[in-house]
């Protein structure tokens, strides 16, 4: 804004990091040969706007600099995209009001404050331009303190920052990004703005989740002018993931007055992204889409895919649609709001992709254990390496259509794991990822039952869950089962072709495979020799 001081701190700044300064108006005006009041009288904001893009993209593109740029260059998303592509350090300097008047006192010459009154014009500047600076990468904020003393808090912010990991999913026109890292709440509206048709969005959370992260969010979402035309909540659990909950959310999101352009917002873990997701699919054919996952299962594994969906009782995720998100964002942050019981379900997602990958279940192995004790660095990890996995198998076979392999190994463990959520009835006595853990330890112990894997896989799996604080086998789970009962579940689950149950097996981790081949007759002895009855 004018008044903020950006030329005496870009100048002080660039001292102390050694860099050259450079006004960004001044190169302008040395290659238009004229002043810039004079190219807006002769030529308009726009021509004005195209030759300033140009200059800052080149400027960027040159050896590092401290470039400080004029008010208006950065609500121009053209030049907001070239800041970002060139990889440089985006600084707000925010004043308040009374701090910018003080400072404008004695400009009313210039041609922003002419014949008008400097608190009417700072106002009208503040309303239209703080929304898009607010995408600034770091924001300080100023007051009436020493140059010196806000350059060294710009310093300081710098030294701060991290920006979050991007990891693309790569599907062509429905491509987006994967963002993991601390503190995105806060910064939600400015991640999201450059990827929203319209800054208008409803947010979909639960009970449990909307004490702990809705203001953060609705915060972040507001300092850049992001509107929220509704809050829908729904309850916790599985339950939650049905017809009667996903007529509520579409229903309510339209009374809102929900268009096309209006994006529908997850926050919560898997049962809220996939009923929010769900609902987005369906509502107006097809409404934009942002996954906010706040569990560890989310994070690494529902929330990136596009699968969204609600279950039946016969079974879970029967009626759904693939709905690719716009970006997803996973703040690892919140992850320390999880109750133990959670976060060690969410880790049964994480061992399932080191099955898969090979190289990150000798991670999971040694520093699983501090992951599931609440670890940041454990667990940022382990967010980060399960998401570049899915994201490399969604971006080579998005609708699982792949004869053999593809995305379908991602359900390694769940075949099992689904049939004994459904005999649960979903009532959250049994979590989504302790059913997976028992799952994979039936799927290793199938591998090498069906002589496809080395005898000791099944123990190394089987202790590992177990050790990390995970039911590993049927008999973990309190209460009994049929085993007629589970595998009339499986036999109805949706990778069924053909009237064949399909499995993911291992030879070992970092080996998995599809196949129908299996008899049920093992699968059955398979339940019985672990406790099931008939």
């Amino acid at each position: 804004m004018p008044g903020c001081g950006k030329s005496s701190i870009g100048r002080r700044l660039a001292a102390r990091l050694g860099l050259p300064f450079v006004d960004a108006d001044t190169e302008i005006e040395a290659a238009a040969g004229l002043p810039i009041t004079e190219i807006f009288t002769r030529y308009g904001e726009p021509h004005f706007r195209d030759g300033e893009r140009r200059v800052i993209a080149r400027l960027l593109a040159g050896p590092p600099l401290v470039l400080a740029t004029g008010g208006g260059a950065f609500t121009d998303a053209r030049t907001r995209a070239a800041v970002a592509r060139s990889g440089a350090v985006a600084v707000w300097l925010r004043c308040t009001l009374p701090v910018l008047l003080r400072r404008v006192a004695g400009r009313e010459h210039r041609p922003l404050f002419l014949n008008r009154d400097p608190r009417e014009v700072l106002e009208r500047l503040m309303t239209a331009r703080h929304p898009t600076f607010a995408e600034a990468n770091v924001t300080v904020d100023c007051t009436d303190e020493p140059p010196e003393t806000t350059t060294r808090k710009v310093m300081e912010a710098l030294a701060a920052h991290r920006e979050p990991a991007r990891l693309p999913v790569r599907l062509g026109a429905r491509s987006y990004d994967v963002l993991v890292g601390q503190g995105l709440l806060a910064r939600a509206g400015a991640l999201l703005a450059p990827v929203l048709p319209a800054r208008r969005l409803v947010v979909v959370t639960d009970a449990a989740v909307a004490p702990l992260h809705l203001p953060r969010l609705l915060a972040g979402l507001a300092e850049a002018g992001i509107a929220v035309a509704a809050t829908i909540t729904v309850p916790p659990g599985e339950a939650s993931k049905c017809f009667a909950e996903l007529e509520r959310v579409v229903t309510e999101a339209l009374a809102a007055g929900a268009d096309r352009r209006t994006a529908v917002l997850a926050l919560g873990g898997g049962v809220v992204g996939d009923l929010a997701g769900f609902a987005a699919a369906v509502a107006l054919r097809g409404l934009p889409f942002i996954q906010v996952p706040t569990t560890l299962l989310a994070q690494v594994d529902s929330s990136v895919g596009g699968k969204t969906g609600i279950n039946l009782a016969l079974g879970k995720n029967l009626v759904g649609a693939f709905h690719q998100p716009q970006i997803v964002l996973a703040d690892t942050d919140v992850l320390a709001t999880l109750p133990p019981r959670e976060l060690r379900a969410g880790y049964a997602e994480v061992a399932k992709h080191g099955l898969l990958q090979g190289a990150l279940w000798s991670w999971c192995e040694a520093e699983g254990a501090r992951a599931v004790a609440g670890d940041p660095a454990a667990l940022a990890h382990a967010v980060l390496e399960s998401c570049r996995l899915k994201a490399g198998v969604v971006a080579a076979d998005e609708r699982e259509e792949s004869a053999e392999g593809g995305r379908a190994l991602l359900n390694l463990g769940h075949t099992f794991g689904h049939a004994l959520e459904a005999e649960r009835g979903f009532d959250g006595t049994l979590l989504h990822g302790e059913a997976v853990a028992v799952g994979l330890g039936l799927a290793a112990a199938l591998s090498a039952r069906l002589g496809h894997s080395s005898q000791e896989l099944p123990g190394r799996v089987i202790s590992h869950l177990q050790e990390c604080g995970l039911p590993a086998r049927i008999g973990d789970i309190p209460g009994g089962f049929s085993a007629a009962r589970l595998l009339a579940r499986m036999r109805k689950d949706k990778k069924v072709r053909d009237g064949a149950m399909r499995f993911v097996l291992l030879r070992g981790p970092g080996d998995a495979f599809t196949t129908a081949e299996v008899p049920a007759a093992a699968v059955e002895s398979l339940l019985r020799d672990e406790g099931c009855g008939a």
